[in-house]
């Protein structure tokens, strides 16, 4: 399992803060680096300069990390549950389609 890094390293000095609401909304994101380099830096330069935000940036990376850990313990459902959801899911397909066709 790979360690986590900070999105982007280079910190552009000229950035501007992106305030509170916004980095905040814009954490997952940040987080999964998904955001243009300019949207990150932004958040990033916000992060730099609000303990508050700073705060929830670090319960939110604790989260991912935990879920990442207890995905990577690489255990899969017994056969027969992964056959009965297969079935469910075909039932679910099927009176779905039914229905929607009346």
């Amino acid at each position: 399992m790979s360690e986590w890094t900070e999105p982007g390293s280079v910190t552009d000095p000229v950035a501007q803060d992106c305030g509170c609401d916004e980095a905040v909304s814009e954490l997952w994101a940040y987080l999964d680096a998904e955001l243009e380099e300019p949207d990150a830096e932004r958040v990033r330069s916000h992060l730099q300069a609000c303990g508050g935000c700073l705060e929830e940036h670090d319960i939110e990376l604790v989260v991912k990390k935990l879920v990442r850990r207890c995905y990577a313990q690489d255990e899969s459902a017994p056969d027969q549950l992964r056959d009965k959801i297969r079935a469910q899911l075909v039932t679910v397909q099927v009176r779905t389609t039914i229905v929607s066709e009346s």
